[in-house]
């Protein structure tokens, strides 16, 4: 069904529960996967709790240092029927609330928008170039901090997807072991080829949404049982030399996981679309 109400002139007429109905099949069961960029500042020390992967006998001297993603920027939400109508709009707004999504305003154009927090099993974390370097570098300058100088910390992020551009490929210097370093149960690396996403601020928090395409490409999975890389199916997403520098990028990988946290590894060539 489509926002224009004069597409079916007698929509009005039915009956409430019909069309409350309605309005409500008309939104999805969830929002779908989203790039979230990365920013400083996210790393966030606090007491461990027995829910923590640390140590069994941990003092009130050691903390768990998190990656607080609830402080990553909002992303959009695209949901038309919030502004239908009166009627619509409730039903798409309690949609939103079950859902983690706000509405903000837009300082530019003081229009509403729905944003939505990082969701760390579905969406991605997106590290542009110019911030890979921060990336790798933050939890470790954020371990000689005053707060954490003889601390005894542990750490286990639950982010579970990150994105970065294939330029990083390109330097002899990069290898995807710094991507996994700090984040144990990472499942998937994505790689954005071609053009980059266009990220923004503009005062709100919320950033424009940026989708992956090609997730079911030609992908290096991780075999357990010979411990390295396997070259899935499917159609290439970019040049065979870049599988080649994914492969060469990756080599080691595979030990760095352990089996108890991911059970399936994949390193997988996208592209980077707005919607």
């Amino acid at each position: 069904m489509t926002a224009n109400s004069s597409a079916f002139p007698l929509f009005s007429s039915l009956p409430p529960e019909l069309r409350i109905r309605i309005w409500r099949d008309a939104l999805p069961d969830r929002d779908g996967p989203a790039l979230y960029p990365y920013r400083k500042g996210c790393w966030c020390p606090r007491r461990i709790s027995e829910s923590d992967d640390g140590p069994e006998h941990a003092d009130d001297t050691y903390l768990f240092l998190e990656f607080r993603h609830d402080l990553l920027d909002s992303v959009h939400v695209k949901a038309p029927l919030a502004f239908v109508n009166r009627e619509a709009r409730c039903i798409a707004l309690a949609w939103a609330r079950k859902r983690g999504i706000e509405m903000r305003v837009r300082e530019d154009s003081q229009c509403p928008v729905l944003a939505r927090p990082f969701d760390p099993v579905h969406d991605a974390l997106y590290v542009a170039l110019d911030k890979f370097n921060d990336f790798c570098c933050e939890p470790y300058d954020r371990l000689f901090q005053p707060d954490l100088v003889d601390q005894g910390v542990s750490s286990s992020p639950d982010v579970t997807r990150i994105a970065i551009p294939e330029a990083l490929l390109r330097s002899e210097d990069t290898t995807l072991h710094q991507v996994t370093e700090w984040f144990p149960r990472l499942a998937v690396i994505f790689i954005v080829v071609d053009a980059q996403p266009d990220l923004e601020d503009d005062g709100t928090k919320v950033q424009r949404r940026w989708e992956l395409e090609g997730t079911e490409g030609r992908a290096f999975v991780r075999n357990h049982d010979h411990g390295g890389f396997d070259l899935g199916d499917g159609e290439y997403v970019g040049d065979e030399a870049l599988y080649r520098r994914i492969e060469e990028a990756s080599k080691g990988l595979s030990e760095v996981f352990g089996d108890d946290l991911v059970r399936r590894f994949e390193i997988r060539p996208v592209f980077a679309v707005r919607r």
